[in-house]
């Protein structure tokens, strides 16, 4: 729900990226590693094509959180095409028929466990 968004292709692509760094002895022994996560496309953040949806979170969260959840988190009495961050693309939907109120409801439960 945080790093993958809809693109043309996907609609479920990841937007992050690995760089792993690996450390060896003399003798050719693994002796170390080190792995930085960065964002791929910080752009989606301000900006999607037609065609598209942004980050996944933002769709579940107006889709699936609850009229006080909503409340809590400010977001009560708007609708998805309210905010531009979600807006801009005119794409609401997911082309695999995953749903996002689902998605929502899980990621709830799987954050309470």
């Amino acid at each position: 729900a945080f790093g993958n968004a809809r693109t043309v292709r996907n609609d479920n692509s990841s937007r992050f990226g690995k760089y792993i760094e690996l450390f060896f002895s003399q003798k050719g022994s693994l002796i170390g590693a080190t792995i930085e996560t960065y964002l791929l496309e910080k752009v989606r953040l301000i900006h999607c094509e037609e065609g598209e949806r942004n980050y996944h979170i933002f769709y579940e969260i107006m889709d699936g959180a609850s009229e006080d959840e909503l409340k809590e988190y400010l977001l009560d009495g708007y609708e998805k095409e309210d905010f531009k961050i979600i807006n801009q693309s005119g794409t609401m939907d997911r082309r695999d028929c995953v749903d996002d109120q689902e998605e929502f409801d899980n990621l709830i439960e799987s954050m309470s466990l």
